[in-house]
């Protein structure tokens, strides 16, 4: 029931009393005594306990809802809630009265809905009628739309072969330890990732007007490089992953995120209009291989360093936009 609705069957009631008024009045009583007689039927309805509400007054009902609190529940009544013998709704039966002797919320409630059928279907059938064809007519045609949206095969680019590149494990003996810590800082190394990672890493950013990627700039990827070789992650072997993977563009959040990123691509493969066409299959299991040997080269505590790099980053981004898109308007 609709609130304006709710509000007319209000104004209909008072309507009913005084036209009633009118009519019961006579030489004995006038218009305003019967009034009062009326109103006081009125008041009586709304005061006095009915079976149909379990015990209840139409009053605590209508309270109770305008506080955003839950129907009372008569303990003396529970019992014509649970009419089925089953032990499951036993059981329930017997924790509810449990909670409630003991004064206890007990996590168990009832509403009141008349049926489904409200009082405007009696009196404007036609109109209640008409409603439902319309709704119906609508939900008809929305399946037309999902149909031939279902039947639509995208054009999508063709699917590259893709292999990822075997991870070697980082078990180091003593000796290549200690050989390790001789070795001078791999600048160079960084440095030349640093320029391969520019043109393939996206970073994911906030705006005023909603989500979006860009290019990471060739200082952010040298940063990002440092701090991922500062928590035990093989820059050569990022690399390597990186330039076996045969798409362009790579979104940072795999790196940082790859449970939730594998399960999306899985979904996405498992979607209706990816199921008939090989070739888009073909691309998101690429794309769930290689964020899952992402996962492998990057371990956990690298991966949540990199969480805090990216909500910096974004955090800084978000800002300054914030700021120049202010002084725009200003």
């Amino acid at each position: 029931m609709s609130i304006q609705e709710a509000a007319l069957y209000g104004e209909l009631v008072l309507y009913l009393r005084d036209r009633l008024a009118k009519l019961l009045a006579d030489g004995d009583s006038d218009v305003e005594d019967e009034r009062e007689r009326l109103d006081g039927i009125i008041r009586e309805w709304f005061f006095t306990p009915q079976r149909e509400l379990h015990g209840c007054a139409p009053r605590e009902l209508i309270w109770a809802e305008r506080k955003g609190e839950p129907n009372p529940v008569h303990p003396e009544r529970l019992d014509e809630f649970f009419i089925d013998d089953c032990p499951i709704c036993q059981a329930e039966f017997e924790q509810v009265m449990a909670a409630l002797e003991a004064g206890e919320d007990p996590g168990w409630h009832w509403y009141y809905d008349g049926g489904g059928c409200p009082l405007l279907a009696c009196y404007d059938p036609e109109g209640w009628d008409e409603f439902w064809a319309e709704q119906e007519e609508a939900f008809e045609e929305w399946e037309v739309e999902q149909a031939e949206e279902a039947g639509t095969v995208p054009n999508f680019p063709p699917a590259a072969d893709y292999e990822p590149f075997p991870v070697e494990s980082d078990g180091a003996s003593a000796e290549e330890f200690i050989a390790r810590l001789r070795q001078p800082w791999l600048d160079p190394t960084l440095c030349r990732a640093a320029q391969a990672l520019t043109d393939r890493l996206d970073c994911p950013e906030p705006s005023l007007f909603g989500f979006r990627y860009r290019p990471l700039t060739y200082d952010e990827a040298f940063s990002l490089l440092v701090g991922l070789h500062e928590h035990g992650v093989d820059v050569e072997a990022l690399l390597a992953q990186i330039e076996a993977f045969p798409y362009q563009n790579i979104a940072l959040d795999w790196l940082s995120r790859p449970e939730e990123n594998v399960m999306l691509m899985i979904e996405a493969m498992e979607h209706e209009m990816v199921l008939g066409d090989e070739k888009e299959r073909t691309r998101f299991r690429n794309h769930r291989d290689f964020i899952l040997v992402l996962s492998q080269v990057i371990p956990p505590g690298a991966r949540l360093w990199l969480q805090g790099w990216l909500e910096a980053v974004a955090h800084g981004t978000f800002s300054r936009e914030s700021k120049e898109e202010v002084d725009g308007l200003l």
